[in-house]
């Protein structure tokens, strides 16, 4: 980052804690970590270079000596939402500048304007709420293995696996966008586990990982030009009456998408179905619900989801969907199991609620972190463990690229524009296109961090 001396204040060191601790540090920000647990507090003083403080996340005490005061941002992401109100407003209190807090209780993620109001909170983010809503956005694109939206949904992220018969193989990218006429952005493509920004000779190959960006309609029309069929889901089982089952089955009925949910407890299968009345709810193991399913019935299902907290269940259970040739498979995993190995060679797609927040999180603080007088991050989306990112800037100031063609300023290596939004419009970004302000820009990096749009040009 180029901010010097950027404190981040984290309480709770858990999966998500310690991934935003290590995503800031290696930004260059000075990190400290607060948690009662002895134990994962010496590992993480061990595996990074932070400052750690073991103790109650809400204590005034605590967060006096921890420093908490001069905290340019305070996340609060322990395991207890009451504990990460409290402990924001404490921060608050004290002077930290922007505070953010995990919640995952629906009544009080309704409630999250409130808590900004009169908490003084920047930021609520419940990651059940997250991961049912990237879990949605696939099935609404069945043909993605990840999809995002940036501004405001009108553009779109969308990762696909070339398959052979795929119209595209053996063509360049010039090829695509001309003779095609595809108006869309191929961004990245990761190939024999090489990720790399492709330029317009690059041909595309049979197993190739694309990124590509586009407005929802050009990206509708340019899979039809590919030769794969767009099939809508209508029917989708879940398994698994998690809260991210409770979010995604709301989400689902809504969108007139008929919902079954397998649960093996009693108390969890009904409470949902108390819920959620329009859903049907079914109190059975599931991968023994599964395997009774007649053929019929498996094809009259569009779509399986594992929801349950046990990885290896989930990917199973996947796998034998898969093998019953489900239409679209999706499952829940943390985000660095070694089971997604073994889910490579598949077309199961997983998500991970703890990536899902964590980089939400992560592109806020980097928002928040930049700057005056710069573009400001809008959000961020991390794939490929980190590797690959999309950033989205607000160019809100007056910069030296502004009004210069593209190809003139001389993009550096590592970066591509991948689209740029302006008036509510979208523009696929050529070379004789430039930048406004006012203008949204999305930009692609590998292998790099980026805080100011400026510094992806070579020729200002």
């Amino acid at each position: 980052m180029k901010k010097k001396n950027v404190k981040i204040c984290v309480v709770g060191g858990g999966k998500i804690g310690s991934e935003i601790a290590a995503q800031l540090t290696d930004n260059g920000c000075e990190v400290t970590v607060i948690d009662t647990n002895l134990d994962l507090i010496n590992k993480i003083s061990n595996s990074m270079d932070v400052i750690c403080y073991q103790g109650n996340g809400a204590s005034l005490t605590i967060l006096q000596d921890a420093g908490a005061a001069e905290a340019d941002i305070f996340i609060a992401v322990t395991g207890s939402d009451e504990l990460n109100i409290l402990s924001c407003l404490t921060a608050h209190s004290l002077g930290a500048k922007n505070t953010i807090a995990r919640v995952r209780n629906a009544e009080y993620a309704v409630q999250s304007e409130f808590y900004m109001e009169k908490f003084g909170l920047s930021m609520t983010i419940n990651p059940d709420f997250t991961a049912a809503r990237e879990i949605e956005r696939l099935l609404h694109f069945p043909q993605a293995t990840k999809i995002e939206l940036f501004g405001k949904g009108r553009c779109e992220l969308v990762e696909m696996k070339i398959e052979h018969g795929n119209a595209i193989i053996g063509k360049t990218l010039f090829e695509i966008n001309q003779k095609m006429k595809m108006n869309i952005l191929i961004c990245a493509i990761v190939r024999d586990k090489n990720i790399f920004i492709p330029n317009g000779d690059d041909i595309v190959k049979e197993g190739d990982v694309l990124y590509i960006t586009g407005s929802p309609k050009a990206i509708n029309e340019s899979l039809e030009k590919m030769n794969i069929k767009v099939r809508r889901i209508s029917s989708v089982l879940i398994a698994g009456a998690s809260r991210i089952g409770f979010y995604l089955s709301k989400m689902l009925e809504k969108d007139g998408v008929n919902v079954t949910v397998v649960e093996k407890v009693h108390s969890k299968a009904a409470e949902l179905a108390g819920n959620v009345p329009g859903v049907s709810v079914m109190c059975s193991d599931a991968m023994e619900y599964f395997e009774s399913m007649s053929e019929a019935d498996i094809k009259n299902t569009d779509a399986f989801v594992t929801l349950t907290n046990n990885d290896e269940y989930n990917l199973i259970a996947g796998m034998l969907a898969e093998k019953r040739n489900v239409y679209k498979v999706v499952t829940k995993m943390n985000s660095h199991s070694a089971l997604k190995e073994l889910q490579m060679n598949t077309k199961i797609c997983s998500v991970s609620k703890e990536s899902a927040v964590t980089d939400i999180i992560i592109g806020y603080s980097r928002s928040l972190l930049a700057a005056e007088n710069f573009d400001a991050i809008s959000s961020l989306y991390r794939l490929m463990d980190g590797k690959l990112e999309f950033v989205e800037f607000k160019v809100t100031s007056d910069e030296a690229y502004l009004g210069k063609l593209i190809k003139e300023l001389q993009v550096k290596k590592g970066y591509i524009i991948a689209s740029i939004i302006r008036n509510r419009r979208l523009i696929v970004p050529r070379g004789d296109d430039v930048i406004e302000k006012g203008d949204s820009v999305l930009v692609c990096t590998v292998n790099k961090s980026i805080l100011r749009l400026q510094d992806i040009f070579a020729g200002v």
